[in-house]
């Protein structure tokens, strides 16, 4: 096993020294310091008790520390063979090329850079560490694969110890360092979620996003999210969540939708998914919004991302927000309200092709009309929070 300690600037989280131990890593943890708890970073699923990282946060440390968590998928062997193939291969060597390409296009978020999306992060949290604010803030690693995806914890002292946890996908080209920006209207949504519900919460960034390693791949970033939900849910090594919210925006649900199709969900643990304005799967949504020819083009790529498949498939309960000819928010039984947000036409909206199945659709799913288009906050909080209440706490959701 590794032990890291990272050594912080004024400004960065960044590893800048490392050295291997023996005597840190034994079968009986001895107690951790705070002031060495917030240099450790931890390899090969570490071995910090769930307790450390919680207590972690009542401390008024100056920068958040990093922790590595490893949950390795895909064995060696195989990664092997697939990088000698793309080299011999040509036409494989080729698509593969293409498949990237489309990542960088359907993910554009990797365009911003990292020291603009760590400014963004590090003045909101130097701001409210200045001003005594109840917000808890821990930058994480989570290593999955040959990537290191960028994590925040954002929680207060008062909900950290009660096991509620939301896993948040964002949208396509949102970095999660967006929440951050010092402007009081990007965190409020957010925040208000949390507050209603007495959470806590889970940021990531995709692969090539923001301090994530790699590039987009629809692979990488199922993987993503499974290893993020891994960590909620670990008992021994991670948060051990005892619920978990699973929130996707846009793109966000159909990578939550991806990653659920192979992620066992624990017997002991109370989940509800929600989908926020999301596309039934990507090749309608894109044809419909461009040209019919893109159709193919996706799905010979590897790229159509099927929501609405995963969905039908899904045994948790899930809730399905979509723009809809309402002024208030209202729960829907039928498809006949739902229009088209402004980016997610009418034809390619996830609770448009559910509601218009002729499959009969499960008691554990939720559809809720609302009138904000795309990519407008939330305006109805405590409506969202009592639908997913309901389905943590068995309350009459009539």
């Amino acid at each position: 096993m590794q032990k890291t300690t990272s050594f912080f600037s004024e400004r960065d989280c960044c590893i800048s020294t490392s050295y291997i131990t023996s005597n840190f890593f034994c079968p009986v943890l001895r107690p951790i310091s705070s002031d060495e708890f917030n240099e450790i970073v931890i390899e090969d699923f570490g071995s910090i008790p769930q307790s450390s990282i919680k207590n972690n946060f009542n401390e008024k440390i100056e920068h958040p520390s990093t922790y590595t968590y490893s949950s390795d998928t895909e064995n060696i062997l195989i990664k092997t063979l697939k990088i000698f193939a793309y080299i011999i291969i040509f036409p494989y060597g080729l698509y593969k090329l293409f498949q990237f390409i489309a990542g960088l296009i359907v993910v554009p978020a990797w365009i911003f850079t990292k020291d603009e999306l760590n400014e963004f992060k590090n003045n909101k949290i130097d701001k409210e560490l200045q001003e005594g604010s109840d917000w808890k803030y821990q930058t994480i690693t989570v290593k999955v694969d040959e990537y290191k995806i960028d994590a925040t914890i954002v929680g207060k002292n008062s909900t950290l110890n009660n096991g509620k946890w939301i896993l948040y996908s964002v949208g396509n080209a949102s970095p999660y360092e967006f929440f951050f920006a010092d402007i009081d209207s990007y965190d409020k949504e957010y925040k208000e979620i949390l507050t209603e519900l007495e959470s806590n919460i889970l940021f990531f960034n995709y692969p090539g996003v923001g301090l994530s390693s790699g590039f987009p791949n629809r692979e990488a970033m199922a993987k993503a999210y499974k290893a993020m939900l891994s960590f909620l849910e670990d008992r021994e090594k991670g948060i051990g969540a005892n619920q978990i919210i699973g929130y996707g925006h846009s793109l966000g649900g159909a990578v939550q939708a991806d990653a659920l199709r192979t992620h066992e969900l624990k017997e002991d643990i109370q989940y509800v998914f929600v989908k926020s304005r999301t596309f039934s799967d990507l090749s309608t949504t894109t044809s419909a919004k461009c040209f019919k020819p893109l159709d193919s083009l996706i799905k010979f790529l590897g790229w159509n991302m099927d929501s609405a498949k995963a969905s039908k498939a899904l045994n948790a309960p899930e809730i399905i927000l979509q723009t809809a000819d309402v002024k208030s928010y209202e729960i829907l039984n039928d498809n006949s309200k739902i229009i088209g947000d402004g980016v997610i036409n009418k034809e390619a909206a996830l609770a448009e092709i559910l509601l218009n199945s002729n499959e009969v659709i499960s008691e554990n799913k939720r559809f809720i009309g609302i009138p904000e288009n795309h990519n407008q906050d939330l305006k109805d909080i405590p409506f969202l929070a009592k639908e997913i209440n309901a389905f943590l706490y068995g309350i009459d959701q009539d």
